[in-house]
């Protein structure tokens, strides 16, 4: 048994002979004609004209899987269970993320038809759920803080009221995707990594927690904004703890610990034997406003409540235009998180059950998406993680689960808004803060991120942190430019590496990682990884100045005469530069790179050029310095034409190699 082991743990062992090539040699041994008479790259197979019908199917998805190939019998049934699942979510949500948005709860509930309806027949993804998302409502909100004026919704002389910045913001976000969509800049969400998303999203939930302090303590302070909010708002808390309502406070902590108990013991358990999911958050709203409708606890204990609800749905009203100026920063930054989250959640479902997106298409769906809602009192829309993981779980196969819910919400808002008039508003408060627990344990994670790469680690720390202390606007533009400073600092960095040879093979690796390399008499061998340009060729320079005149440049050699191995150390007479990983080269790189090597030759040394990538070949050969420079296809090519080359022949473990030589040896 352990003999048949030995057997199977032991490498497979290849002999071949070659000849040793340089590059010139290779090329015209196989063949390879010049560039300038080589043929062109062969053209894309001819693709069929598009008609005037496939490009309408490709704007209106819908048209293909609804219209003409939907599979009644069989998908329905699903799809109407999913968007039940999916609509007794979106009111208890739709209502609680409006108090985010310094609006009308109701207006959470047209977001949930509007914008889903139009994301359903031009959208790419099966099962996302549109609507309300409390990072958009947090920052919408913020916009209405600033533009409204109180009022205005009784007398529209004294500026603008809260749903018409609201809609404002929305129109523009709306026409900035249209905008992204037209220049076909749909990977512009790659801007925002997963990191920086993660680190974002974490410290957004701090905010809106404390922004939910007030509702759910019903402690009589202002709600802040801008710089130095969540210090401001804690600080603010303590001045005036003593005006706690300490029966907003029983409500509230109630609600919270019957939703946390319920999802971490219960759901499970529940939802296995269900065919949806029980709707806890909307089973809690119903009870509330029941308790409070047929009791006078509100009235007695100054409970604030919901207040009147506008039962229907709304009318068209064009956004003020002359607004649009005032909130186009802040609603741009609004309309690229939207589409990042969105597009993040989307990818993440479509890659799990294995069909395609189309990124622009999702940019004219959720724009038009925002435009038309604009229209109807509705706030930037976004993908929602709870609701969308609904909609898949419970077994909804297209967009007509999101059809459902919508035509469920409308009837929510002709017929039954009205009677959650007495809900205190601290039940809604609690449903956001239970909502955001797997947000805030984000921040558990970073240990974990910040072992695995430091960058990640810090994009993460100093987006959430800058977020928290400074505002959502500032912080995120802070955590882009930290991470877009990143890629360019690890775009211009290089390495430079000594290589050596693994005993009885033509492996060359890094001495510095693999104790049994050995480096080879007379050469040393380096390697390069990393782009030469402008900015980093006085760097590359001294890396390689370094290595090549270490100690002389010197290198170990053990002389092995076949009895006796005895130790030494001798001069280099060559030099190796192993450039497989070179990125790319521009005209200061490959001109740095001539003078180094004009160096190199002027100290003695015979270089040579291994690997170079093609993409680079040409432009690093028309280089003055490089003209008498060999290139080889391998570093082992180089370092046997060197040996054969040599006039003093070394009795060595590396005996001499005819120019036909194994490469295993």
């Amino acid at each position: 048994m352990n003999a048949k082991t030995e057997m199977m743990d032991r490498q497979p062992e290849i002999n071949t002979q070659r000849h040793v090539y340089q590059v010139d040699a290779l090329s015209a041994n196989n063949n390879i004609p010049a560039e300038a008479t080589r043929r062109p790259a062969a053209k894309k197979p001819h693709k069929k004209k598009r008609t005037c019908a496939d490009y309408v199917k490709k704007t209106i998805p819908s048209i293909d899987w609804l219209f003409l190939n939907y599979r009644w019998s069989k998908d329905f049934a699903e799809d109407t269970m999913a968007g039940i699942a999916v609509a007794v979510l979106n009111i208890p949500q739709g209502m609680a993320y409006s108090i985010l948005g310094n609006v009308e709860p109701t207006v959470g509930l047209y977001m949930a038809v509007f914008p889903v309806l139009v994301y359903s027949l031009l959208g790419t993804s099966r099962h996302i759920s549109l609507g309300v998302l409390s990072v958009l409502c947090l920052m919408t909100g913020k916009v209405v803080t600033t533009y409204a004026t109180d009022g205005a919704e009784d007398d529209p002389t004294l500026g603008y009221s809260a749903i018409q910045v609201a809609t404002a913001v929305t129109m523009v976000a709306g026409l900035v995707q249209l905008v992204m969509y037209v220049f076909r800049l749909g990977l512009l969400c790659t801007v925002l990594s997963e990191t920086l998303v993660s680190g974002f999203t974490a410290s957004v939930a701090v905010i809106v927690l404390t922004s939910q302090l007030k509702e759910l303590l019903g402690v009589d302070v202002a709600r802040r904004h801008g710089m130095m909010q969540v210090p401001n708002t804690f600080y603010d808390f303590a001045d005036r703890f003593h005006t706690i309502n300490w029966a907003t406070t029983a409500v509230s902590i109630t609600t919270v610990t019957i939703l946390l108990v319920y999802n971490k013991y219960l759901k499970e358990r529940i939802n296995s034997r269900l065919c949806m999911p029980l709707p806890i958050e909307l089973i809690v709203t119903v009870f509330a406003t029941v308790l409070f409708q047929v009791t006078t606890i509100a009235q007695d204990y100054n409970m604030v409540q919901m207040g009147e609800i506008k039962a229907g749905l709304p009318a068209f009203e064009v956004p003020p235009v002359k607004l649009f100026s005032a909130v186009f920063v802040d609603a741009c930054v609004i309309a690229l998180v939207a589409y990042s989250i969105t597009m993040s959640l989307a990818l993440l479902v479509s890659e799990k059950l294995k069909y395609p997106l189309d990124t622009n298409q999702e940019l004219l769906a959720q724009g038009l998406g925002n435009v038309v809602g604009s229209f109807f009192s509705c706030l930037p829309s976004g993908a929602s993680p709870s609701r969308s993981a609904s909609q898949q779980t419970v077994g909804g196969k297209t967009q007509m689960a999101s059809i459902v819910s919508a035509a469920i919400i409308v009837v929510v808002l002709l017929w039954i808004g009205v009677v959650f008039e007495p809900l205190p508003r601290c039940v809604l408060s609690s449903i956001i803060v239970v909502a955001l627990k797997g947000l805030l344990m984000q921040v558990l994670n970073f240990p974990e991120i910040w072992r695995k790469s430091k960058t990640d680690g810090t994009v993460w720390i100093v987006t959430y942190l800058t977020v928290i202390i400074l505002d959502i606007d500032s912080g995120l533009l802070i955590g882009v430019v930290v991470s877009l400073l990143f890629v360019f600092v690890k775009g211009v960095l290089n390495e430079v590496h000594v290589l050596g040879r693994l005993p009885n093979t033509d492996l060359y690796v890094r001495l510095d990682l693999y104790g049994d390399a050995v480096e080879i008499p007379d050469v040393k061998i380096v390697r390069y990884a990393g782009s030469l340009n402008v900015i980093n060729r006085y760097m590359f320079k001294r890396k390689l100045i370094e290595v090549t005149r270490d100690d002389d440049a010197t290198v170990t050699v053990t002389v092995v005469d076949g009895k006796n191995p005895t130790g030494g150390r001798r001069p280099a007479q060559c030099v190796v530069v192993d450039m497989a990983a070179l990125q790319y080269a521009d005209a200061a790189g490959a001109k740095m790179l001539s003078e180094s090597i004009e160096s190199l030759v002027s100290d003695g040394f015979n270089v040579y050029l291994a690997a170079v990538p093609d993409s680079s070949l040409e432009f690093i050969r028309g280089s003055n310095g490089v003209k008498a420079v060999r290139f080889f296809p391998t570093v082992h090519d180089a370092v046997v034409y060197h040996q054969c080359s040599s006039k003093k022949i070394q009795d060595s473990m590396y005996d001499t190699q005819p120019s036909k030589t194994p490469n295993g040896l």
